[in-house]
């Protein structure tokens, strides 16, 4: 059961971005390739993250309030973000998908009234996803925030040592 959820969960993600139309949903998925990933250390870098539960090899979690740092996008990536994620692990990797993707938008005087909209307006023209321009451009930016976001921590070699030859 467990390969099964696995290969529906890899098969969408040979996209160019990790974003792909889910009915009128839209969701972003990737696969890493890392073994024995320590996942608690890779979500412990971002505070706004957090895990509501945890089963077998699959952890569920909410991101609120993430601060998009990515580069290249339009102002609508400097906005926050808001999203649901699950990531399925096995000794090899792993994969992370994210729907329920809201950007976080103040508007009026003195940015008094916020508003989470969803991404589909943005990315999305009725159940297709947007390949051209502005959106493409932000879709790019956001893949690359979330990829980065989501990597795994660089391995640090065990035998490592400062070391002073005076």
């Amino acid at each position: 059961m467990r390969k099964l959820l696995l290969l529906l969960f890899c098969l969408p993600a040979l996209a160019q971005t990790g974003f792909k139309a889910d009915g009128r949903d839209i969701v972003w998925q990737k696969k890493f390739d890392a073994q024995n990933a320590n996942i608690v250390a890779i979500l412990d870098r971002y505070p706004d993250l957090k895990v509501g539960g945890f089963m077998d090899n699959m952890y569920k979690g909410m991101g609120t309030d993430v601060k998009n740092t990515c580069e290249g996008g339009t102002g609508l990536m400097k906005n926050p973000l808001k999203f649901s994620f699950i990531i399925l692990t096995d000794p090899y990797g792993y994969v992370v998908k994210i729907r329920d993707m809201k950007v976080i938008e103040k508007y009026g005087p003195m940015q008094a009234t916020t508003r989470a909209n969803p991404l589909e307006k943005y990315f999305m023209n009725g159940d297709e996803v947007k390949t051209e321009g502005v959106a493409q451009q932000n879709m790019d930016c956001l893949d690359a925030f979330l990829t980065d976001m989501f990597s795994p921590l660089p391995e640090n070699p065990q035998n490592s040592a400062l070391t002073s030859n005076k």
